[in-house]
């Protein structure tokens, strides 16, 4: 078992440490990188992930103030032209997608309807949008425009459930039989992980919306056997990102398939001890990984999934909850 009560403690401090003069207004870095690129003051991606960082922990402030003053500052986030949250390098789907999960948090919802893509409200639509993403050769960074649309119009009250089967029946369709990935007829281009961290966005919208996946059991095999052969990163070397897409992928579908309960679990237990071991090694006050507070919403999310899918292994204070079993996207 790990013992993660003072890693825990520290992630609230880190928290804490990037929260700016105003309420609910937080910083994403503390400091500049070499190029001057950073932006240091309230943005939403620092304000969103404060918000999901002290949700996962469980450490929210219950003060309906303090609780408003985080609403508050999210919502301004929003265009009322277009109904987008955005910020710079990143998707509008992302971003937007962003925001409307961390206002979820807080049992709110953003100030507008997502207008700028009511546009992809129809059949025809919907489906070039889908089409046109470049599943082959960027599929990971294309999964934030592909589940990310399903996010924002859903979260922002935008589109309803008719448009909610015209989007699953699209994945549905372009699921690959034999792989469980997304999508066929594209699943060469690029690195074999991105392939899966891809699929990872779909398969939480599946989740969110409790819809039966395609092909389950083929897709558990593709996980099993990308980790095996090592085409996964080095769960004990490198952090981030790829540590909760690909462990909430092979968690998740192998319930959905019913199937390689033990060897998923051995998978999952080798995540865990790789991720941690090298938590253990970082320092909180200076550490450039946990002291971004996007890597380190990654990080609390993958361990949040390991957590549950390891009953008994991860020891904290108070369970750690995962966002995505309240709303889709990360």
């Amino acid at each position: 078992m790990h013992d993660l009560r003072p890693f825990i403690s520290s992630v609230k401090n880190i928290v804490d440490r990037h929260h700016l003069t105003a309420p609910g207004e937080y910083t994403r870095w503390l400091t500049q990188d070499k190029n001057g690129s950073r932006i240091l003051g309230s943005t939403p991606y620092g304000c969103a992930n404060a918000v999901n960082i002290l949700y996962t922990i469980g450490a929210l402030p219950d003060a309906a103030d303090d609780k408003q003053a985080f609403i508050t500052v999210l919502q301004r986030f929003q265009d009322a032209e277009s109904g987008l949250f955005c910020s710079p390098g990143n998707y509008e789907t992302h971003t937007t997608a962003f925001v409307s999960g961390a206002l979820k948090l807080l049992d709110a919802r953003p100030l507008y309807r997502a207008k700028a893509f009511e546009k992809y409200l129809s059949k025809d639509a919907l489906f070039q949008f889908l089409n046109n993403i470049d599943w082959a050769e960027n599929p990971w960074l294309g999964s934030h425009l592909g589940s990310g649309i399903y996010a924002s119009m859903i979260l922002t009250g935008t589109a309803d459930d008719s448009w909610e089967d015209l989007y699953f029946s699209w994945l549905d369709e372009n699921a690959d039989p034999d792989t469980g990935l997304w999508k066929k007829g594209a699943l060469s281009g690029a690195p074999r992980f991105h392939y899966l961290a891809s699929s990872f966005h779909y398969v939480f919208n599946y989740e969110h919306a409790k819809r039966a996946l395609p092909y389950p059991l083929a897709l558990l095999d593709t996980c099993i056997q990308a980790y095996r052969e090592g085409a996964c990163i080095d769960f004990a070397r490198e952090v981030g990102w790829a540590d909760i897409d690909f462990a909430y992928l092979l968690a998740r579908v192998q319930r959905r398939a019913g199937d390689r309960f033990h060897e998923t679990q051995q998978i999952l237990r080798e995540i865990a001890d790789g991720l941690i071991q090298q938590l253990n090694q970082m320092d909180p006050l200076t550490s450039e990984t946990l002291n971004d507070l996007n890597t380190l919403f990654a990080i609390v999310c993958a361990l949040a999934v390991l957590q549950d899918a390891l009953p008994g292994y991860i020891r904290t204070s108070v369970p750690l909850k995962l966002v995505l079993d309240l709303r889709p996207f990360l």
